[in-house]
């Protein structure tokens, strides 16, 4: 029995040795899948210790993928061989940042090398990818198994065996790349968030949250962010809600492609995306409830190949803006296109080209801001062609108004000097009118020689020049809306005291306002009957006398006082009352004011009456 086990462990040890992959200071760099064995372990239940009594199957390709989540460990198995005199040390590279679990195992059955992986980053590690450091001794040989499981993202074996030296080179390059390309996503996306908050402008805001929600996954994808921003706490939970961390930029995508292809001007198409962008976001719940990470990609597919016949048809329309989209769509779906290619292990494009996904998300990103930036220019151009075309407008209609301001102004121009020829007609002919009145007064009063008869036509005279003053006084003003009071009063004055040739009494006037001519007009009357009264009555002929007229505006009324130092009245008298009839009813009917009379020591009148916008 001891012979048969030392036998098989002889056979091990002589495979060990047939395809052991030698090695030396000289090799910088060399896949090490092409030199491995692969086990499938689909129970997930084999350990190290049962591994090595499993058949291994060789392998000739430089990467493997198995999909998403596949429910089985990969066991990957190979021989080292140091040539050289001399201890080699080497890195071995794990090429997928995002595989969950990656185990290092030794020849010793209870050598746990290392481990490492998306739940298991090490904290002493400074690479992108996970990385292992391994040591041979002079002409050593030794196997080692990796185990990788993957619970919840692509499961992706590539294997590469570094020269210390080169492999943190290359890593150093490689995440000075990853640097720029962060940068410069930054960068763009700042730009363009200012922008918005100038303009205010959702496509910039839909824009801005898309590339924040791109920029976040492709940090994840990389293992920047595993690596450098989240705990471990925070990769468990970057995990849980893997689902709304691919929804969230294609959604913001969708939104920015509605609002920048203005999907409202094709109102069908409009109303179908608005359902697709609903029914995406209930989906997306649906599977993060149920805990379906493995579909959690197809509703994102669907809506991009939806927003991408969109722009097809916004393009036919001719659509401006659906030129640059097309282009972003077109290096978006060519990148994930190849980016699936390469997860699924049918083509790997990144071999040749490692930085392609991050030059097509530039490109895009640079593209689609191009896209707002023209949008921005079409709508300035077609702000300034409205307003051309508002001042053309306003230019003409300005022609326009002018020429009927004109004609209006010419039709007003002529009615008006016809009116002003026959108001200056009628003028002539009221004071021929009332210039004959007065010949025709003063013609009966000559032929009569009743002294109380005389009287009456000298007070009709007054009257009538009474009417005649102020209707000359407003003929030779622009303004007959108000009447100067001093001017008006004077006239009657001197026209009573001419009448009655009293030399002895004399009129004092004290006004300075200007008085409303409907106003004016009652004033001249009660003034006229006032006076007349006083030279009438108040004095004998021989008296000397005096008489006030006082005319003030206070706050919003007007105060008239005409006094007499005369010998005044009995207020009970019937007789002769007919001036004091007069004066009364024009107070209180025509100027709606208050009277009071008073004759102890002379005759004094009080007329108090409001200003025509208080009556």
């Amino acid at each position: 029995m001891g012979f048969i086990v030392r036998g098989i462990g002889f056979l091990m040890l002589l495979q060990t040795f047939l395809i052991a992959l030698n090695i030396d200071n000289k090799i910088t760099n060399i896949p090490l899948l092409p030199h491995s064995q692969i086990y499938l372990d689909y129970n997930r239940s084999d350990t190290f210790a049962k591994i090595q009594d499993k058949e291994f199957q060789p392998n000739s390709k430089e990467m493997l993928s198995y999909g998403y989540s596949p429910d089985f460990d990969v066991w990957i198995w190979f021989n080292l061989t140091n040539t050289t005199p001399q201890t080699v040390s080497k890195i071995i590279e794990y090429g997928n940042p995002l595989t969950s679990h990656i185990l290092l195992y030794g020849t010793n059955p209870d050598a746990l090398l290392a481990q490492d992986g998306l739940l298991n980053t090490s904290k002493d590690r400074k690479s992108i990818h996970p990385s292992f450091k391994i040591t041979l001794e002079p002409h050593q040989t030794k196997a080692f198994y990796i185990k990788a499981t993957s619970d919840v993202t692509t499961l992706i074996v590539k294997l590469n065996l570094w020269d210390e030296d080169a492999f943190y080179k290359k890593e150093m390059h490689y995440q000075f790349i990853l640097a720029l390309f962060f940068g410069a996503m930054g960068i763009i996306i700042i730009y363009n968030l200012i922008i918005y908050l100038n303009t205010r402008d959702k496509s910039y805001l839909y824009y801005v949250l898309a590339f924040i929600g791109i920029t976040t996954h492709h940090l994840l994808y990389r293992g920047v962010a595993n690596l450098y921003i989240l705990s471990h706490e925070g990769t468990l939970a970057t995990i849980k809600y893997s689902s709304f961390i691919v929804a969230i930029p294609t959604l913001f995508l969708a939104l920015f492609t509605i609002s920048i292809l203005n999907t409202k001007q094709y109102p069908k198409l409009n109303r179908f995306l608005n359902y697709s962008v609903n029914a995406f976001i209930l989906l997306t719940i649906i599977f993060f409830l149920l805990n379906l990470n493995q579909l959690r990609s197809i509703a994102p597919v669907v809506l991009l190949f939806i927003l991408f016949g969109t722009t097809i048809y916004a393009l036919l329309q001719n659509n401006r803006q659906a030129k640059f989209i097309m282009i972003g769509w077109i290096l978006f779906f060519t990148s994930a296109l190849l980016m699936f290619l390469s997860s699924w292990g049918v083509y790997d494009i990144f071999i040749s080209y490692p930085y392609y996904t991050e030059l097509s998300i530039t490109s895009e990103a640079i593209i689609f801001s191009v896209s707002l930036a023209d949008k921005i220019k079409q709508l300035s151009e077609e702000k300034l062609t409205a307003q051309n075309n508002l001042i053309s407008y306003q230019k003409e209609e300005s022609k326009r108004l002018s020429h009927i301001i004109e004609e209006k102004t010419s039709d007003l121009k002529r009615s008006l000097d016809e009116k002003k020829l026959l108001l200056k007609e009628l003028n002539h002919r009221v004071k021929n009118s009332m210039q004959t009145i007065v010949s025709f007064l003063r013609l009966q009063k000559d032929e009569t020689q009743d002294t109380n008869a005389q009287m009456i036509l000298q007070n009709l005279e007054n009257k009538v020049f009474a009417i005649s003053d102020l209707y000359a006084l407003l003929h030779t003003k622009e303004n007959i809306s108000t009447v100067n009071a001093y001017e008006y009063f004077s006239s009657i004055i001197k026209n009573v005291q001419a009448s009655f040739q009293k030399p002895n009494i004399t009129i004092c006037l004290n006004t300075k306002i200007n008085l409303p001519s409907d106003d004016a007009v009652y004033c001249g009357f009660i003034l006229n009957e006032a006076i007349t009264n006083s030279f009438q009555h108040a004095f004998n002929n021989t008296d000397t006398g005096k008489i006030s007229v006082i005319l003030e505006e206070k706050k919003d009324s007007y105060h008239f006082t005409i006094q007499d130092n005369g010998k005044g009245f009995l207020q009970n008298k019937k007789s002769d009352t007919l001036g004091m009839i007069i004066i009364d009813s024009l107070t209180r009917d025509q100027l709606e004011g208050e009277i009071n009379i008073s004759s102890s020591e002379g005759t004094q009148i009080n007329i108090i009456w409001k200003h025509h916008e208080q009556r």
